[in-house]
């Protein structure tokens, strides 16, 4: 087998979400194996640090990096279009970004929040894999990787909109897996689920609590299991804190037990005002 350097040098890497994060990890693990390595976020400022860490840390390779909003299906066709241009041709595109949800139960949330959600988590993806296909078609080899979650396996409480991006994430690539195999089987299709990463996802003050007691992994760790798993053509991969144990307890225990074995984990989270029977949510809408 050959080593991730001999396997990925020269291929130009897509990476969405990239300014910071398991984004921003990917990026850095790529340009170390000699990848040309695209790179793109909605947060142009942070895009760029991470840029000039790059430029810095391997200042002979070749690295595009542009602002990209990934639930505009017209930015996603101008974006590629470039990156064909610059880098000569894309190998793999990995769509990475994602947002949290409101981290709040259904009857507290905002509509607005879920619909921002699935546009970005669910809808970024959809047009991000579309929008590739054209490409990776001209390779006699190519990658597509779209990251779900755990909580694309089990749903647990606070979590149903990010959660509903996530799970049809999975359902969308174990689709387009399968279809992909009849037509174009050198693309290899990958849907990634990390556990418990140590990333800036969580950025609502109810969603701190959470962060500190599970996302705990490093995003190089994951970055790295990332490119040898594709690599490998390993089409399900699952890394990271608790990851392995939720898979496993998502396969053998019935829904009800997943349930209220979820229900657990969000004691002590601080999330008790929304819980009360009298909530709002549960009034009749006059």
């Amino acid at each position: 087998m050959p080593t991730l350097h001999d396997f990925f040098a020269n291929k130009t890497i897509v990476v969405t979400g990239a300014a910071s994060g398991i984004g921003a990890a990917l990026a850095s693990v790529f340009a170390e194996l000699g990848s040309k390595v695209a790179i793109c976020d909605i947060d142009e400022s942070a895009l760029a640090g991470v840029a000039k860490v790059l430029r810095t840390s391997h200042p002979d390779m070749t690295l595009f990096a542009s602002g990209l909003d990934v639930s505009s299906q017209a930015d996603w066709q101008t974006y590629l279009a470039n990156v064909a241009t610059h880098c000569g041709h894309i190998d793999v595109v990995i769509n990475n970004a994602g947002i949290e949800g409101s981290s709040q139960p259904v009857w507290a949330s905002d509509d607005d929040v879920l619909k921002r959600v699935m546009d970005v988590n669910f809808y970024g993806m959809v047009y991000g894999s579309k929008a590739a296909l054209p490409y990776l078609t001209q390779r006699s080899w190519a990658a597509l990787i779209n990251v779900s979650s755990i909580f694309g396996f089990v749903a647990p409480p606070n979590t149903a909109d990010y959660c509903a991006s996530k799970f049809a994430i999975r359902g969308y690539t174990e689709s387009l897996r399968a279809e992909l195999e009849l037509v174009h089987p050198q693309i290899q299709v990958h849907l990634v689920h990390p556990g418990g990463i140590n990333t800036n996802i969580t950025r609502l003050a109810q969603s701190q609590k959470f962060k500190e007691r599970f996302l705990t992994t490093e995003p190089k760790a994951i970055a790295l299991h990332i490119a040898t798993s594709i690599m490998r053509n390993k089409a399900r991969i699952v890394f990271g804190n608790q990851a392995i144990k939720t898979y496993i307890a998502s396969r053998i225990l019935s829904l009800k037990w997943l349930s209220k074995l979820t229900g657990k984990e969000i004691a002590g989270l601080g999330m008790e005002e929304d819980y009360r029977t009298d909530h709002e949510g549960f009034n009749v809408k006059k």
